[in-house]
C-alpha cells in the first residue's frame, strides 16, 4: 500500500515559489547573491516558506553535483546558501527539481526525448525559440532524475520538501525510442492510442510512487508535490484523486493574467478542497507570466488573488523569478510584503478553516489527458454559483454526497449503475437533485437512470427554442419567453410530476432555404413539451443551461438556476440581498475555535485588456453590504478581522444579519 497524504500537515501560509531558469549563455549566475541581504528581504516581505532550485528546465544544478552538471558560471553552492539563509530566519526551503523538461539531458541523450506517434519531438522544435523539449521520465531518464533527487536529499538532509515539476502527461503517450521498446515488451499495441495512454499513465504513476517513496525514506516529514498532475475529472480513476497518496498536499498553479485566466483557480479549488488534503494556491508577481522580467503585477490584483486563496481555505504562494545574478528585486518584495502583511494578520482566522458546503456540482469534465471534454460546462456552473453567492464544490463520483443540501448534475453527466445507486441512496436520505439536458441518462444515452419525473425522447426538434415559465416560478421569469440558444432535449412528463415551464417553439428552424431576419426565428407558440419538471426533490430542465451560460452569459439562465435551487434547498447558509454579482464570497468554519464562521467578501472586476490579458488594477469598494449567515447556533458576536471591530447584529429565523460598512477589495467577517 502506498503511503497516505499527511492530513495533519499545516502548510506555511505565506510562500514564494522562486523560479530560476538560466541557460549556459548566462555568464554570471549568483554573482550578486548576498545571504544576509537575501534573508532580510525575505523576512521583511513576511515570507515564511520559499521554494528554491536544485535543477532548472535548462538542466543545470545550482549546487555541486556528482550526478548532473552545475551551471557553468556558478562558482559556489547557491542552493545551500539559500537554504541556510532561509532556515536562519525560520523559513522553510522546499527544493525544486525539473522533471519533464531538461534541455541539457535532451541534447546529450536524444534517445530520452519524448516523441509523438509520428516521430516528432514533443515540444520545442529545432528552429523554435520558445518552449521546451519534453523527456520520457518513465524510463532511464527517470532514473537519472531520481539519482539527482537522492543526491539533494542526502546533501541537504533533512530537506523540508521536494517540488517535482512538469510531470506532464504527453498528448499521445510514450513514443520515445526506449519507451516504444518498453511498450512492445509489455505487450501493448503501440497503434492503439487508448492502450498506449493507459500504459503511460501507469508508468507515470510508477515514477511518482518511486519518487515519493524516496523522499519519505529520507524524511517522512518532508512535503512532496508533483506539478502538472492536477486534474479534475468526474471519474476518480483518472483524476488526481487516484494519485493523491503520492502527494502531501496540493498546489494549484494559476497565474491568471494570461493563459489560466481568473476562472481557473476557483474551479480547481472548488474540486481539490473536497479531497481532504492541505491546499496551496499559487499565483505570480508578473504582469504576464513566468519569465516576465521587469513586469510587475498591480498590487490590487495580487491582494485579490491571495484573498481568493484564503477564501477557499488555501495557503498562499506567489511565484517570482530571481535575476540570474541572485539578487531579489526590491520593488517586487516590497509589494509582496504589503500583501503578506495582511495575510499574516488574518492567520488566526485561517488555521483549520474548512469550506462550508451547500451545493455539490458533479464534474462534467472527463476524458483522455489534454483531450478532456466538459470544462465549458463546469465553468458555466462555477460562474453561476459564484454570482449567485451559493457555497459550492465540484465533486466526483467518490465524493460524500450527504455533505450537500442539493446536487447539480449539469448538462452531460451520465449516470452509470454505481452512480445511480449512490444517488438513490442520497435522495432517500433527504437530498435534492437538479439535472439539465442529458445529465442523468444511462451511458448509452437512451433513458434516464433514475425516475426523475420525465422520460427521455430525443434531441429537441428546434434550435433555438424558448422557455415559457409557469406561474409557480417567480414573476420575473414569466414576463417574457426567454430564448434558449443551445439545443436541448425532448422529454415527456410522467403522471404526478409538476411542469414548471414549457418549451416554446419558433415558426421554423433557420436553414439556407427557410430564414427570416438577422438571427434565429422568433417565438410562435407554446408546445406540449415540458421545459422544467419537478418530481419531489428532483428538478429537471431540458436545456443545457450551464454550457449556455458559459457561452452566452444570459443572466436569466443563472437566475433561473438560482430559483430552482431555492425550491430544492431553501435554507441557504448565506444570504446577501444587495451584494452585486461581481462580488465573491468564501464561507469557512473553524471547528477548533468553537465552530465560528469566517466570511470572506471579495470585490474585484478583472478586465480584458491587451491582446490576451486579464487585469485587476483598481479597488472598487462596496458600502453597507447586508449579509446573513445561517449557523447551527445563532452568533453571539460578529466582528471584522483582523481589526476586531464589533458589528451590530440580529438573528431572524435562524439567520444572523449584519451590515458590513465597507468592502475595499477584501473584508473578513467573523461570526462567533
Amino acid at each position: 500500500m502506498p503511503a497516505q497524504p499527511n492530513l495533519h500537515l499545516r502548510l506555511r501560509m505565506r510562500q514564494v515559489h522562486l523560479d530560476a531558469h538560466n541557460a549556459a549563455d548566462i555568464p554570471d549566475v549568483g554573482r550578486d547573491f548576498d545571504a544576509r541581504e537575501f534573508a532580510e528581504t525575505v523576512k521583511r516581505a513576511h515570507i515564511n516558506s520559499m521554494t528554491v532550485f536544485s535543477k532548472c528546465h535548462h538542466g543545470f544544478s545550482y549546487h555541486p553535483t556528482q550526478v548532473g552538471k552545475m551551471h557553468p558560471s556558478l562558482i559556489f553552492d547557491l542552493l545551500g546558501a539559500q537554504i541556510e539563509a532561509l532556515h536562519g530566519i525560520g523559513a522553510r526551503a522546499p527544493i525544486y527539481i525539473s522533471v519533464g523538461w531538461d534541455e541539457l539531458a535532451a541534447s546529450e541523450h536524444p534517445e530520452w526525448l519524448q516523441l509523438d506517434r509520428n516521430g516528432r519531438i514533443d515540444g520545442r522544435g529545432p528552429l523554435e525559440a520558445m518552449g521546451w523539449r519534453s523527456l520520457d521520465y518513465t524510463g532511464p531518464y527517470g532514473d537519472y532524475v531520481l539519482a539527482q533527487t537522492e543526491e539533494v536529499l542526502t546533501r541537504y538532509a533533512p530537506v523540508d520538501g521536494i517540488f517535482f515539476d512538469i510531470l506532464r502527461p504527453t498528448y499521445e503517450g510514450v513514443y520515445s525510442t526506449q519507451g516504444l521498446a518498453r511498450l512492445r515488451g509489455d505487450g501493448v499495441d503501440e497503434t492503439d492510442t487508448e492502450q498506449v495512454l493507459d500504459w503511460a499513465t501507469r508508468a507515470e504513476r510508477d515514477f511518482m510512487r518511486r519518487a515519493s517513496d524516496l523522499v519519505r525514506r529520507h524524511n517522512p516529514q518532508a512535503t512532496i508535490f508533483f506539478n502538472s498532475r492536477l486534474r479534475p475529472d468526474r471519474d476518480p480513476a483518472v483524476s488526481t484523486r487516484a494519485e493523491l497518496s503520492y502527494f502531501t498536499h496540493v498546489e494549484i498553479e494559476s497565474l491568471p493574467s494570461v493563459v489560466w485566466g481568473y476562472h481557473h483557480y476557483p474551479l480547481f479549488a472548488a474540486y481539490f478542497q473536497t479531497l481532504g488534503v492541505p491546499l496551496l494556491g499559487m499565483t505570480g508577481i508578473f504582469h504576464k507570466s513566468w519569465g516576465d522580467f521587469g513586469g510587475l503585477k498591480p498590487e490590487a490584483a495580487l491582494q485579490y488573488e491571495c484573498a481568493r486563496m484564503l477564501a477557499s481555505g488555501a495557503a498562499c504562494s506567489i511565484g517570482d523569478q530571481v535575476h540570474p545574478r541572485g539578487k531579489l528585486g526590491a520593488a517586487t518584495y516590497e509589494r509582496i510584503g504589503r500583501v503578506y502583511a495582511r495575510v499574516e494578520a488574518l492567520e488566526p482566522w485561517t488555521d483549520g478553516a474548512e469550506p462550508v458546503r451547500e451545493i455539490g456540482v458533479l464534474l462534467a469534465e472527463t476524458g483522455a489527458r489534454f483531450r478532456t471534454a466538459g470544462r465549458d460546462v463546469d465553468e458555466g456552473a462555477m460562474r453561476m454559483m459564484m454570482e449567485l453567492h451559493r457555497p459550492y464544490q465540484f465533486i466526483d463520483y467518490e465524493a460524500d454526497f450527504t455533505r450537500y443540501q442539493a446536487i447539480i448534475a449539469p448538462d452531460v453527466v451520465p449516470f452509470g449503475p454505481a452512480l445511480a445507486d449512490k444517488m438513490r441512496a442520497y435522495l432517500a436520505q433527504g437530498g435534492a437533485l437538479l439535472l439539465t439536458h442529458r445529465a442523468g441518462l444511462t451511458p448509452d444515452g437512451k433513458a434516464f437512470a433514475l425516475d426523475i419525473g420525465v422520460d427521455y425522447l430525443d434531441d429537441a426538434p428546434y434550435n433555438p427554442d424558448f422557455l415559457v415559465a409557469g406561474q409557480q416560478l417567480p414573476g420575473r421569469f414569466t414576463a417574457y419567453n426567454q430564448v434558449l440558444y443551445e439545443r436541448g432535449s425532448r422529454v415527456r412528463a410522467r403522471v404526478g410530476s409538476t411542469v414548471l415551464a414549457s418549451v416554446g417553439v419558433p415558426y421554423f428552424n433557420r436553414t439556407h432555404r427557410h430564414f427570416t431576419s438577422h438571427a434565429h426565428t422568433p417565438f410562435d407558440r407554446v408546445s406540449d413539451d415540458p421545459a422544467i419538471v419537478q418530481s419531489g426533490r428532483i428538478i429537471y430542465c431540458h436545456s443545457p443551461l450551464f454550457v449556455a451560460y458559459r457561452r452566452h452569459a444570459v443572466p436569466y439562465y443563472r437566475d433561473l438556476i438560482g430559483a430552482l435551487l431555492d425550491r430544492l434547498a431553501p435554507d441557504r447558509v448565506f444570504v446577501a440581498p444587495n451584494l452585486p454579482t461581481t462580488a465573491e464570497i468564501g464561507l469557512l468554519r473553524q471547528s477548533a475555535q468553537g465552530g465560528r464562521y469566517v466570511l470572506h467578501l471579495l470585490h474585484a472586476v478583472p478586465q480584458r485588456r491587451g491582446e490576451n490579458l486579464e487585469l485587476v488594477e483598481d479597488v472598487l469598494p462596496l458600502y453597507n453590504v447586508r449579509v446573513g449567515v445561517r449557523m447551527e447556533q445563532p452568533a453571539t458576536d460578529v466582528s471584522l478581522a483582523p481589526d476586531g471591530r464589533a458589528l451590530a447584529h440580529e438573528t431572524v429565523e435562524g439567520i444572523t444579519w449584519v451590515t458590513v460598512p465597507e468592502v475595499a477589495g477584501h473584508q473578513v467577517v467573523v461570526f462567533s
